[in-house]
């Protein structure tokens, strides 16, 4: 895969969404993470009103966080499979008319 410039904006040669997919996937993260913090302090505050519900309210946000990282990595890798199917598409397609220009007509 070529490396994205500027330019590119301009132009619709090249995909932009890979790279803005990235860029999505690391802020994503870093909400992710920021629920979790704010999850985990949340959990001891309530400890001094309950110790268990302060304990499990850590412990479910530790694993909803996990599963939130893994959900949001696979809604990007399915995201990134589509873009990837369409620069496929048109790789054919490109063949294909190169193949036509070839061929003489009969």
């Amino acid at each position: 895969m070529d490396k994205f410039s500027f330019g590119d904006l301009f132009q619709f040669e090249k995909m932009v969404a890979p790279v803005v997919l990235k860029i999505v996937y690391w802020l994503g993260l870093a909400g992710i993470v920021i629920y979790l913090l704010i999850a985990i302090a949340g959990g001891l505050s309530m400890m001094d009103y309950s110790a268990a519900t302060g304990l499990g309210t850590i412990l479910l946000s530790i694993v909803g966080a996990a599963f939130g990282v893994l959900f949001w990595r696979i809604m990007i890798e399915v995201y990134m499979v589509l873009f990837g199917i369409h620069e496929r598409l048109g790789e054919v397609r490109d063949s294909m008319k190169a193949k036509d220009e070839d061929t003489p007509a009969g």
